[in-house]
């Protein structure tokens, strides 16, 4: 016969067990939208073809490859990978969940590279979706700066406006403070990191962003990051790091060549 002594002890210690986790869940959350790279697709300049299929999340550039965000995570100190989902539709190929410390949460998903034009709507109606007022949030956005390109220009009529609110939003993508920022103003969202040159967008500088989010840092510590990030992965000055990125200050920006793509290359 089952007595309830037992089942008293187990169920003290599941709470036990349980409760400390609760306590521990951060209420900080970063949300990702990565589109893939496509040679055929985006106007870029071409990278190494194994690298460069964007119906290739396994072994892109901005994913699966060295300093991709699947891959850079997934090994960075402090971070662990708390599963993956394939095939979440036709647009997103893959998504991850990630954690820091005990301090943030990060969803990433990866968009098919064709499909360039939806991350960059997803991108902004989450920009403009006012953050929960339990929680600190912040999106982002890595890729091809998509609305260089003309057949992308129609998507701009589609991107949402919202009074203003405090959520902040980072892309790292070529010369994104000129072709996104008043698109964020218009959403009612704050671009905090934005960059002002060409630039490989990486994710060594998303995880550095990610930290001092975590941490709470100022808008001005958040480029710092960035830029001291970035300097150090590409092998250039701390200078020239830290004029690749800001938000809504003017910078005179380093033209820089792409030579940091031959970084990215390796698995």
């Amino acid at each position: 016969m089952i007595t309830l002594r037992p089942i008293f002890l187990f169920t003290l210690l599941f709470f036990t067990v349980l409760s400390p986790c609760n306590a521990a869940m951060p209420n900080t959350h970063i949300s990702v939208i990565v589109s893939l790279v496509d040679n055929l697709s985006q106007g870029i300049e071409p990278v190494p073809a194994k690298i460069g299929n964007g119906d290739d999340p396994r072994n892109n550039l901005y994913w699966g490859a060295l300093y991709g965000v699947k891959t850079f995570l997934s090994k960075a100190d402090g971070w662990h990978n708390l599963g993956c989902e394939q095939n979440i539709n036709d647009t997103i190929l893959e998504r991850c969940h990630f954690a820091w410390q005990d301090k943030l949460t990060v969803t990433a998903d990866a968009y098919r590279g064709s499909k360039i034009d939806q991350a960059m709507l997803d991108f902004i109606q989450q920009a403009a979706t006012p953050p929960d007022a339990a929680a600190r949030e912040m999106v982002v956005f890595i890729g091809h700066d998509g609305l260089m390109d003309e057949q992308n220009q129609p998507i701009i009529n589609r991107f949402p406006k919202h009074a203003e609110h405090d959520k902040q939003a980072v892309v790292l993508a070529c010369m994104s403070d000129e072709y996104f920022s008043e698109h964020l103003q218009a959403a009612g969202s704050k671009p905090v990191v934005t960059t002002f040159s060409f630039m490989a967008p990486e994710a060594y500088v998303l995880e550095a962003v990610a930290r001092g989010f975590a941490n709470q840092a100022s808008e001005a510590e958040l480029r710092s990051s960035a830029g001291a990030a970035y300097a150090k992965y590409q092998r250039i000055s701390a200078k020239a790091g830290r004029s690749v990125f800001g938000a809504n200050t003017r910078i005179s920006p380093v033209k820089l060549s792409q030579s940091g793509w031959a970084l990215s290359t390796d698995k």
